[in-house]
């Protein structure tokens, strides 16, 4: 078998890896298990919604927080949207895991495979060229991002990628379109918000230096006016709204900004990474550290040599660089420098700069597979006799890189989104909460139903809210609801709204720095259970709970669903409707049906 025919099977074998993921998606299907926080309870009721109005041309979402503006709900994938448009929504959810995993292991195959093509010594040996690049691209796949965010994480390595082959191009047309075309695809499927402004950023900065140096591509150049141009089209009401004043001043304008200690917070970006960006990288980390202090040994000693600096090797160095850079600038965001900063900044104090650390994974990988395409190249072949040192220093390295391989995967896949779905297949009661028991399928029909025929009422009719069980699953079955889960709502709204739950809130400093210093939960809070917001059928009920019911009568507020018994309901202005809740025989919540008394 040649060397090219062993490289293509390797990279087809690292595909069926990744697509392995999808099978239990396809066997649980409503049963799939998905992490629920910043995902089921908020960015899959984006989609949702977006996809349920997204050819009305209304500037609103009436089942939304008493229908808040659509800039409310930023998607941050917003072509998926059509996902959820054409299948259910857990299906949906699963393409979109599916597909950026696939996407992240093209681009990381794509991009080891590329650095590697300068090094003359690795040209003989393609097979083992393809091994690393599998090997890591399926680790990185299988880094348990969440899918909501599209490509804005996963999609990295390739768009990189992309960038330096427009630097290389010279007039291929084809390279040109295939390029641009996932340009445009990235943007399209990634967040300005979250990811989009530090790509940029990079890129800009990236496009700068070369031009300094006199080595401008304007293939390059080209490809970052369409990324932005894209990201301008997508979030050009949010942008409106942030910079042009208009629309309603937004509740992030109240933001109480706490700083942390800088050093403390650069060794945490560096060993553990931000929010959402987790990526099991310590041993990586130590790998790395190891391999450029070896490089810069071997350099040092070959200092006079002007080629001695191969391309592999400065995508060594840039990539930590780069860690560096993100780690850095992230830790001064968050420090009382960057508090001072942003405190003045109005609604734009509360833009998460830190979010930069979402390019560091794509870098830790990547670096992972400069470290081990060393190994490979430094490998001794069977014709040559080299000195026992060498030799030594050729295994050690190799034996490090595995073992570190070895063991970040021992970390990734264990956390990976595959498995828990794989424990669901083995074992039917496992404990985690599956996408029907997030979004009370099966009761909340019950619910609406009972509404109907007892009331004659659609559920445009009324408004409801929710108490220990999370607004999104009324939203998921087509509630009108008052509560919900936004970054970006009316501030006027989160004044009137907190009139209903200062009773709980006046109970629980917790609750109060909450709501008041952060507010993106526009929940129903309840001081006897803080910070839980689904409540699990059983003993548990609310012994003590209040509510300004008053104000949430004038909010259009006239049921109120609650997944435990409420005592004494009748002297916070509450009715119960019927004595048994509904609940099915293994649904997860047990849901009772409160009205809000005239």
């Amino acid at each position: 078998m040649t060397e090219r025919r062993r490289a293509q099977n390797w990279f087809f074998l690292g595909i069926l890896a990744v697509l392995v993921m999808g099978i239990p998606y396809i066997i649980l299907g409503q049963d799939a298990i998905f992490v629920y926080h910043d995902q089921l309870d908020g960015e899959v009721i984006a989609y949702l919604l977006k996809a349920r109005h997204l050819w009305d041309g209304s500037g609103i979402l009436p089942e939304f927080m008493n229908g808040a503006a659509k800039t409310a709900l930023t998607l941050p994938a917003p072509a998926c949207v059509l996902l959820y448009r054409w299948l259910p929504a857990w299906a949906a959810l699963a393409c979109m895991q599916v597909i950026g995993s696939l996407t992240g292991y093209v681009g990381m195959f794509l991009l080891i495979r590329h650095v590697a093509r300068s090094e003359e010594r690795l040209s003989h040996r393609q097979g083992m060229m393809a091994f690393v690049a599998m090997a890591v691209g399926c680790l990185y796949a299988y880094v348990p991002f969440l899918p909501v965010y599209g490509l804005s994480q996963y999609g990295l390595p390739l768009l990189l990628y992309c960038v330096l082959r427009l630097g290389e191009a010279d007039g291929n047309r084809k390279i040109y379109i295939a390029a641009y075309s996932y340009v445009i695809f990235f943007g399209v499927n990634s967040s300005l918000v979250l990811a989009g402004f530090a790509v940029l950023g990079i890129w800009a900065l990236w496009e700068v230096i070369t031009l300094l140096r006199r080595r401008f591509r304007a293939g390059q150049g080209i490809g970052w006016l369409l990324l932005l141009a894209v990201y301008l089209l997508e979030n050009g009401a949010l942008l409106q709204e942030i910079f042009g004043g208009v629309g309603a001043v937004s509740h992030k304008a109240e933001y109480s900004l706490a700083p942390v200690a800088f050093w403390g917070q650069l060794w945490t970006n560096l060993l553990q990474g931000g929010q959402h960006s987790v990526d099991y990288h310590r041993w990586i980390l130590v790998l790395a550290v190891c391999f450029v202090i070896v490089t810069g040994i071997r350099l040092g000693i070959s200092a006079g040599d002007k080629k001695s600096v191969t391309g592999l090797e400065k995508a060594l160095f840039l990539s930590c660089g780069g860690i560096l850079l993100f780690a850095f600038a992230a830790a001064v965001w968050d420090s009382g420098v960057g508090v001072g900063i942003r405190s003045g900044l109005g609604a734009l104090k509360g833009f998460q700069a830190n979010r930069v650390l979402w390019l560091s994974p794509c870098l830790w990988y990547f670096a992972l597979g400069c470290c081990l395409l060393m190994v490979v190249k430094y490998l001794p072949d069977k014709q040559e006799t080299a000195k026992s040192v060498r030799k030594w220093l050729a295994a050690g390295e190799m034996l490090l890189a595995v073992g570190v391989t070895l063991l970040t995967a021992a970390q990734v896949l264990p956390e990976s989104n595959l498995k828990p779905n794989v424990q669901k297949m083995l074992h039917a009661d496992y404990g985690a909460m599956s996408f029907r028991d997030y979004y009370a399928v099966g009761v909340l029909e019950q619910v609406q139903q009972y509404i109907r025929d007892n009331f004659a009422e659609e559920p445009e009719d009324y408004r409801v809210v929710s108490l220990g069980i999370d607004p999104a699953a009324a939203l998921y079955h087509g509630f009108y609801c008052l509560d919900g889960y936004s970054n970006n709502y009316d501030l006027a709204y989160k004044h009137r709204f907190r009139e209903i739950i200062a009773p709980e809130l006046d109970k629980s400093e917790y609750l109060t720095e909450q709501f008041d210093g952060w507010g993106n939960r526009c929940y129903l809070y309840s001081a006897e259970c803080p910070g839980y917001y689904t409540v699990q059928k059983g003993g548990f009920y609310f012994q003590n709970y209040e509510i300004n019911a008053q104000s949430l009568k004038e909010l259009g507020g006239r049921y109120l669903l609650s997944a435990a018994y409420i005592d004494h309901c009748e002297d916070t202005g509450l009715k119960l409707i019927r004595e048994d809740p509904f609940e099915t025989e293994d649904s997860y919540y047990r849901i009772y049906l409160y009205r809000v008394m005239e």
